[in-house]
């Protein structure tokens, strides 16, 4: 290279000079880099924000839905429990009824039971009565056999209820004293004894009380 004044000139780089020249040629290209730069700028601006709410609103759905899903079980959970609650108290219901339905049955039955208590007394004193008069007739009445007066039968008179035949026979006795006795071949007879004598009837029919 040459040199002026003593100062040297030195030549441009070739990339310099080509890049120099290109600038120079083509503004629009480099006005055209630059509003792209700034277009990928806003849009980085612009988007991020909006990827960011999406995003938030995104798990905020998943939330709520989450939230919802719970809330749904526990409904039907509560739901449960209380037709769960529902059959208890029918069927507690039911246990009332029957338990009403077996009170009444059992205070019929115990009405039922005093009637037939009440019946069984009066029967039983009917037997009684009768049982009495039994042991009254066989004390005032008297047959063949040996009847101790005041035991067997009661002091008194009796007399034959039936004619008697000819083989008929009876006696008073105490021990072995006999007091009285007789042979009737017919007829009616009858006798006295007190309490402490021993009445002896044979073939004589029935002799009663008078």
């Amino acid at each position: 290279m040459s040199s002026k004044n003593g100062l040297k000139i030195h030549q441009p780089h070739k990339l310099e000079t080509k890049i120099k020249a290109l600038t120079k040629r083509d503004v629009s290209f480099k006005a055209a880099a630059c509003v792209c730069v700034a277009l990928v700028c806003l849009s980085v601006l612009v988007t991020a924000p909006i990827a960011h709410t999406i995003g938030v609103r995104s798990a905020a759905v998943k939330q709520v839905a989450k939230s919802m899903a719970a809330d749904r079980q526990d409904y039907k959970n509560l739901i449960d429990d209380y037709n769960s609650l529902v059959d208890q108290y029918n069927a507690a219901i039911d246990t009332v009824t029957e338990a009403k339905n077996l009170k009444s049955d059992v205070k019929k039955l115990q009405s039922k039971r005093d009637d037939l208590q009440k019946q069984v007394d009066n029967e039983k004193a009917q037997l009684q009565s009768l049982t009495g008069q039994v042991d009254q007739a066989k004390k005032n009445s008297v047959s063949d056999g040996v009847w101790q007066v005041g035991t067997d039968i009661d002091a008194g008179t009796y007399r034959a209820t039936s004619e008697v035949g000819h083989d008929c026979f009876w006696s008073v006795s105490v021990g072995d004293d006999i007091l009285q006795l007789d042979m009737p071949t017919g007829g009616y007879p009858q006798v006295s004894v007190s309490d402490g004598q021993q009445l002896k009837l044979q073939n004589c029919g029935t002799f009663a009380k008078q």
